[in-house]
């Protein structure tokens, strides 16, 4: 197999401490024949054992870079030595919470209006394109100027194919917000894709109607990524705990923790009516929990927030779980925002030999692939929660028919090697036709 080189161009920092279940990790881990090279519109150090050279843009860089003479980017070199020596994974999420509790659509199209026109160093970019000499860029795009601003300086100077995943709704109307900043931003980020998306020689998704909206407005090539995995057979459960532990791991944002606040209340409810604990909802999270989410969430008996764990530590404690829980909200807000993501968090269930929950809207992505392939107990809406769970407190064995069912799904559809094959076949047919 020939060897290639990937521009990994992503918006945040390649960090396993920070963002254990990102993308490119998933997808390039054991990939064999390919290089990794990155720039990343963070200057939060890079934390992985797959890519050691990168071009790190910050905003406090860009900021700077208004009023001074400096321009933003420097190269940076991640050795072994710098992995054991990041900052503790915890400490810099809860910063991020901090950042994220102040932040608004005002806010957020000041930053748009700073990445867009605040100045980088193109002549150091250029000269990390030179050393490293990628031959196809691979970027992990989110709705914002940052990216459609970074994706097209980075094609125009390495004058490379440019090949994008997605699983945000960056570009159609069909969200809602009374704020006018948000639909300014939209508009604004709606122009600038438009101008970026002719360059993208691949539009990757992994919501079939996401590819559909793509298709039908742009005329661009699509198609279908899954999210890849290691299943063991082995691993499956074969008995369930007594109580039953159902396990959520991730954020509360985007009203996931009103959607948490329904199964607590549903758990709640069938211990009472049994006068006995069958089930325990067992929250882990780095954010900041507000009162309203800690009454909620934590009664100490039925429901109960634990204090953030690290990848390593939540990865053997989904595998203990009897359920595990993908969760959105049904408010129609997040629930619009939310509608083309499928959570990296599938995959780790499904790997983790327990049976998969969603709780969802019926029409978010996710959901949509885990019931049509019967990967999960599902549940859409309040009194579908209740009757899922109080049939499972009567009948534990469906918990393990589901992780017999997760596992058969994962080993199918998700398998690393094949889905490391679809990615190392599409890039290596790109650059060839890219040369012609």
């Amino acid at each position: 197999m020939k060897s290639i080189k990937v521009l990994v161009l992503l918006n945040e920092p390649w960090n396993d401490k920070i963002t254990p279940n990102n993308n490119m990790t998933n997808w390039f881990t054991g990939m064999k024949n390919v290089e990794f090279v990155t720039i990343s519109g963070s200057s939060i150090l890079p934390s992985n054992n797959l890519c050691k050279d990168y071009f790190l843009i910050g905003e406090n860089d860009i900021i700077k870079s208004w009023y001074s003479r400096k321009k933003a980017g420097r190269i940076y070199k991640l050795e072994k030595d710098n992995i054991d020596s990041e900052p503790q994974e915890i400490e810099i999420s809860y910063n991020n919470d901090i950042k994220k509790k102040y932040a608004c659509d005002f806010v957020r199209l000041v930053r748009d209006i700073i990445w867009k026109f605040g100045r980088i160093d193109t002549d150091l970019l250029k000269k990390f394109l030179s050393e490293t000499n990628p031959e196809v860029i691979f970027s992990i795009r989110y709705g914002r100027i940052k990216m459609t601003r970074l994706e097209g300086l980075v094609q125009k100077l390495s004058n490379k194919p440019l090949v994008v995943y997605s699983g945000d709704d960056d570009y159609s109307l069909g969200q809602k917000s009374g704020d006018p900043f948000f639909w300014i931003r939209r508009y604004w980020q709606r122009h600038n894709l438009k101008k970026v998306i002719p360059l993208y020689k691949i539009f990757y998704s992994q919501s079939v109607k996401q590819m559909e909206e793509i298709e039908h407005d742009f005329h661009t090539k699509t198609k279908f990524l899954a999210k890849c995995g290691d299943f063991d057979e082995n691993k499956i459960h074969k008995t369930v705990n007594n109580p039953i532990e159902l396990v959520y791991g991730g954020k509360l944002y985007q009203g996931r923790y009103k959607t948490l606040g329904q199964i607590a209340n549903s758990i709640k409810k069938i211990n009472e009516e049994a006068n006995s604990i069958l089930m325990r909802l067992n929250i882990y999270t780095r954010d900041l929990i507000t009162e309203e989410q800690n009454i909620l969430l934590n009664d100490g008996e039925s429901s109960i927030i634990h204090g953030p764990v690290t990848a390593s530590q939540m990865k053997d404690i989904l595998s203990k779980a009897d359920i595990n829980l993908h969760v959105e909200s049904f408010d129609e807000k997040p629930r619009l925002a939310t509608k083309f993501s499928f959570s990296t968090k599938i995959m780790d269930c499904m790997e983790s030999g327990c049976a998969i929950m969603a709780v969802c809207w019926d029409k978010q992505a996710g959901y949509e692939y885990l019931k049509e392939h019967d990967a999960a107990i599902c549940a859409s809406n309040e009194e579908e929660i209740y009757n899922k769970l109080y049939e499972i407190s009567k009948n534990p064995d469906i918990i393990l028919l589901y992780a017999q069912k997760a596992y058969e799904c994962g080993i199918k559809n998700h398998s690393r090697s094949d889905i490391q094959k679809q990615i190392y076949d599409d890039l290596l047919k790109v650059i060839e036709e890219y040369k012609n």
